[in-house]
Formats: C-alpha cells, sequence, structure tokens
C-alpha cells in the first residue's frame, strides 16, 4: 500500500505539535555539560533497543569524551555536528530532543522508518566538550575550531576530519548560536540564521552547495510558518579556515544553521524547538529526496543578519543636561552572552542612546518616571541589571 503524500509544511506542523512529548525538559542551557549529557545519551541508548549507537571517535584536550551517535541503516550519511563552540547549546538540547523521539516512535510513525531506512545519521552532539564546561567558546588553548579545518591542531578538529573522511558525508548540518541579530534593517530579532556556505572567494555554487541551498531554502520554507519574518541568511563571507566552508569544498552538502534569539525566551526554548522541527523536517526531505523541489529564492530571498537589535530597550526616559536641553530618548541595553540563563543576576551594557524606534529588541520597558543627566550614563560599561536601572531612575 502506498503512503500518501505528505508536503513538508503539513510535516513540519505534525512535528511541532507533538514536540512538548519528547523535549527532554532536564536538560537546559544551565546544565548542559559533558557529563549530563553523556548520561543522557546512554539512558536514550538503552531504551532504544538497537535504534541508537554510540561510539567513542577521541578525547578532547582535557580528556573528556567526543562521541559518535548512529541512526540508521540507509546508504545515504548525513553528518550532523553541534557545539564546536563550548558556549552555543541550543542545538545540542535540540539534537537530545530528536534521539528522544528516534527511541519512542521509530517503528510506530511511517516517516521515522522512511528516515532509517534511507539515511544513516551520524550525529556530534558536543564536539567542544572543554568549552562545555566552562561556557566559553574556545577551547582550554583559545583556539577556536571553527577556524582549525585546514591546519588540524586541536584533537576535536582532527576528530570532525576523521568522520568526514571516513564517511563521506552526503549532507552536513553545522550547528551553532549566534549573536543577537535583526532580520537586515527591520524591526524584527532574527530567530534563525541559515547559510550554504561558500567555497571559494567568488561565491561559486556548484552543485554540491545548490543542494545545500535547496535544504536551506526548504527549512526556511516550513520554518516561516511559525516564525514569519524571523528568518534570516548569516553572513556567506568564505572564510578558508571554517569547517562548514570546507566541508562543502570537500564534496558534503552542508547548511549552517545559527540558533538566534526570541523575545522573552533566554532560555531558547522556542529557538530549540525551531531546531526540532526544522532539522527532522529537512531529514525527512533529504530521505525522500523531495528537497529538490524547494525553491532557490526561498534561500536567496532572506534578509541577511542585521546589527540594530538590543537584550533590552528602555523607552520615555528623561535624558538631561546642564545646559538645560532634556529630552526623551532610548536607551538600548545588551546583556553579557553566556550569562543570561539561570537565576544569576542580568549584567547589562548600554550600547546606544536616542532613537530607537525602528531597531529589534528581546524586551522592552517604558519608563514613567525615569530621568538621568547625561553625564550619569555608563555607556559600554557593565553593570547589574538592578544597578542600571537605579542609575536610570527607574525603579
Amino acid at each position: 500500500m502506498t503512503t500518501p503524500y505528505v508536503s513538508p509544511a503539513t510535516l513540519a506542523c505534525r512535528i511541532a505539535s507533538s514536540y512538548h512529548r519528547y523535549q527532554l525538559e532536564s536538560l537546559t542551557p544551565h546544565n548542559c555539560r559533558h557529563g549530563v549529557v553523556e548520561r543522557v545519551i546512554r539512558s536514550l541508548i538503552v531504551q532504544s533497543g538497537g535504534t541508537l549507537a554510540q561510539r567513542e571517535l577521541g578525547r578532547s584536550l582535557e580528556g573528556r569524551s567526543i562521541n559518535l551517535i548512529t541512526c540508521g541503516r540507509g546508504p545515504t550519511h548525513v553528518l550532523l555536528w553541534s557545539q564546536m563552540h563550548g558556549d552555543e547549546s541550543t542545538a545540542t538540547l535540540a539534537l537530545l530532543d530528536i534521539l528522544n523521539l528516534f527511541v519512542h516512535r521509530v517503528g510506530r510513525d511511517h516517516w521515522l522508518d522512511e528516515i532509517i531506512g534511507t539515511l544513516t545519521l551520524l550525529i556530534v552532539p558536543m564536539l567542544n566538550p572543554d568549552g562545555a564546561e566552562r561556557r566559553r567558546r574556545e577551547t582550554p588553548v583559545a583556539i577556536d575550531i571553527n577556524r582549525d579545518a585546514l591546519a588540524l591542531m586541536t584533537p576535536e578538529a582532527n576528530v570532525l576530519n576523521m568522520i568526514r573522511r571516513q564517511y563521506a558525508p552526503a549532507f552536513g548540518f553545522n550547528l551553532h548560536d549566534q549573536e543577537l541579530s535583526s532580520v537586515g534593517t527591520l524591526k524584527a530579532v532574527t530567530a534563525i540564521a541559515l547559510l550554504a556556505p561558500p567555497v571559494d572567494g567568488r561565491n561559486s555554487v556548484p552543485p554540491v552547495r545548490r543542494r545545500a541551498m535547496k535544504v536551506a531554502a526548504l527549512i526556511a520554507g516550513v520554518l516561516e510558518n511559525f516564525a514569519a519574518g524571523h528568518i534570516a541568511r548569516y553572513d556567506d563571507a568564505f572564510e578558508a579556515r571554517a569547517f562548514g566552508d570546507n566541508m562543502q569544498r570537500w564534496g558534503t552538502s552542508t547548511v549552517l544553521i545559527e540558533s538566534g534569539h526570541w523575545p522573552h525566551d533566554r532560555e531558547k526554548r522556542f529557538i530549540r524547538k525551531l531546531n526540532y522541527v526544522g532539522l527532522l523536517t529537512a531529514l525527512s526531505s533529504i530521505g525522500a529526496g523531495s528537497f529538490r523541489d524547494a525553491q532557490l529564492s526561498s534561500y536567496r530571498g532572506l534578509p541577511t543578519n542585521g546589527k540594530s537589535a538590543y537584550d533590552l530597550v528602555l523607552s520615555n526616559v528623561l535624558l538631561e543636561h546642564p545646559s538645560r536641553w532634556a529630552r526623551r530618548v532610548d536607551i538600548g541595553v545588551q546583556f553579557e552572552p553566556g550569562k543570561n540563563t539561570g537565576r544569576k543576576p542580568l549584567v547589562g551594557t548600554i550600547k546606544s542612546v536616542g532613537d530607537l524606534s525602528t531597531c529589534a529588541r528581546l524586551e522592552t520597558i517604558i519608563s514613567r518616571k525615569g530621568r538621568t543627566m547625561a553625564q550619569n550614563i555608563p555607556v559600554d560599561s557593565s553593570l547589574p541589571l538592578k544597578k542600571l536601572l537605579w542609575l536610570l531612575g527607574i525603579r
């Protein structure tokens, strides 16, 4: 009996509607460390009854295991690697949610059975466990793994290169978190930024990159249903040392997914869900070959990441000067990356003062009585948010 065709958009809606059942609620950016992730994966493998398998590929500089989880028996290999930057955990959490879905639904959902019948998934959920332990981007010797694709100085980069050489994956997903960005010049924060990395400085589009563009176009199209106007394209400047650019050049159709931000969602729970939905829909479409039907305009037409975005805008603050000049202004505040999760006090930095009415922001506080003298504004100085609000007369 032939299974009725289900469009990627329809499948994405089904995946999204049941996400709450498979999200591993106990895992958060705050506790996404090597030991915790290892324990969760071991438990999932035991529960999977053979659907999932794991093997250690190597060790980090400080001796933590770097593991490969495999799923599926299909001829098309798909590599997904996350947290090569240790402080970028959103996609790692989404990958673990995806593994949990496979544990509970393989053999019960036809579309999942098609994925594992047509694809072999190669998943590295945490490439930089030492960085994850410190919540820092680089390795303990301050090297950015994503600038080590050629020199291969780090053991972590060698592990990723070994997978690429051993399996020659047809498709790859390079999973990151990005800084707070706007969608072009629009008053919208970027939730997800996509890129089919270039293979050279001429921005050529050989078949390997064209396939990646098609996959990115498909992801962009389905995620617009959940975050309309909040999907952007990452900067496509060629970086000769980066893994994404070189994976593409070496023959793996690679899509970069950058997890952005969402209003009032400091732990990126919604962005995590978008990763889950986008990746699963993309894998289904790769397995079925339907990604080829995606329109490249859905990718090429995406606005690029912009810089006019703030974590917090304090609006209607009366700013005064000894000359008797006084105006009501907006004040743009950025929170320190990596310090806006958990229960720690927020630390903010004033980055801009004036008219911010066209800028994107995650939160807005409209001041009724706030007022301050210009000389009291600590521009580019980091302060606890409570103290910053006090200096601005916002109680």
